[in-house]
């Protein structure tokens, strides 16, 4: 569905009731983002972290159609109290879960950027299939990772690229669970890339952290087990299964149907006893998504504080690169990858899944110092 832009409101934001028992949804996406000036009355500071905004695009969904209409970030709430107690109630929580400051996710400060270095024990992964198969050569690589400035490492041994079969539970066990074991006696933080419950078990017992699940926490059990365990999760969106989920994927409105999507999945979390601290959410770039997908998403970036959490991206070396570029295999889209990251940056997002820690390292040290520079601040090294 195409959105349509207009200059004046269609209603007020949040407004459910409108009328011959229609009704609508409404969501805010933070634009203008730059620099957090605490001095300057027109920003509101976005996650708490150094970046804020200072005009909104309010985006509507009426029925069928979506209308986007961008305003001065101060003046949601005067336009949401127009539909009534219900309409500004909601815009004011919207905006609290946009401007908070997040908790520590992990240990980790949520109000700077961490990247998260890849690590596939699989012999067919999209990008790097094979080359941590054998569990020294992923230690190696992971504590290279680890030297470049990567802040966890995240251990995956079950292929989730497009068409992908899945792998039993025993093998996938087989192949993370000694890397694990090693790597976090060894004091590294460690998220398991895994949407098996009982792959989540075991991970945990022998020194994972986090959970990683591409799945989004959607298999049986999965809730629970964290729940009782109380271990940080990362909740990812992916429109069907590995092996069907580039068959044609379709939305009303990408970003905003994602967005319903992973704030369901938070809240049925949060009611099974996970608090909202220990989640962060990834919108899924590349699963289940077109390439028109996958850049609306990346544009859209700023919504997603709107749910609260931590926000994961993971674009690092994905196919979306070379399909806007020249077709280049997966280990031949670096460049594609730290701008898109960069970009991501700019919006605010914590947290960087990627293939090339060193590289990603230093885009994002150059985007955090231009940053910065125009708040009239000094980089660390200045």
């Amino acid at each position: 569905m195409t959105r349509q832009r207009l200059a004046q409101l269609p209603i007020p934001p949040f407004s459910r009731d409108i009328g011959d028992g229609g009704d609508a949804q409404t969501w805010l996406q933070p634009v203008g983002i730059t620099a957090y000036n605490p001095l300057d009355e027109a920003q509101m500071p976005l996650a708490g972290g150094p970046y804020g905004f200072s005009a909104i695009d309010v985006i509507n969904a009426i029925g069928d159609a979506i209308t986007v209409t961008r305003m001065a970030a101060g003046d949601v709430i005067s336009e949401a109290t127009k539909g009534g107690d219900d309409a500004e109630s909601r815009a004011r929580r919207f905006l609290h879960r946009l401007t908070r400051p997040r908790k520590p996710y992990a240990g980790l400060a949520m109000d700077h950027w961490h990247v998260m270095g890849i690590i596939n024990t699989t012999p067919d992964s999209f990008s790097d299939g094979g080359d941590h198969f054998a569990a020294e050569t992923a230690l190696q690589s992971a504590r290279a990772m680890i030297e470049a400035g990567a802040a966890i490492l995240d251990i995956g041994g079950e292929s989730t690229r497009p068409g992908a079969e899945p792998v039993g539970y025993d093998e996938e066990c087989r192949r993370i669970l000694p890397v694990i074991k090693t790597l976090s006696q060894e004091g590294h933080l460690i998220s398991a890339d895994t949407r098996h419950s009982p792959v989540m078990d075991q991970a945990l017992d022998h020194g994972a952290e986090i959970i990683n699940d591409v799945g989004g926490l959607r298999a049986e059990g999965a809730i629970a087990l964290l729940a009782k365990r109380q271990a940080p999760a990362m909740i990812m969106h992916m429109q069907g299964e590995p092996g069907t989920m580039q068959k044609n994927p379709r939305y009303r409105d990408a970003p905003t149907d994602i967005f319903d999507w992973l704030e369901e999945r938070i809240n049925t979390a949060v009611a099974a006893g996970i608090p909202r601290g220990m989640l962060a959410i990834d919108p899924g770039f590349g699963f289940g998504k077109t390439p028109l997908h996958n850049m609306e998403i990346l544009q859209s970036m700023g919504l997603y504080h709107g749910l609260g959490v931590p926000i994961v991206l993971g674009v690092s070396r994905k196919s979306t690169i070379g399909h806007f570029s020249k077709g280049e295999a997966a280990k031949d889209r670096l460049a594609g990858s730290v701008a898109l990251a960069a970009l991501a940056r700019m919006q605010g997002v914590q947290i960087f899944r990627v293939h090339d820690v060193e590289e990603t390292m230093q885009a994002l040290l150059n985007v955090e110092a231009q940053a910065m520079a125009f708040a009239g601040g000094v980089s660390p090294k200045d």
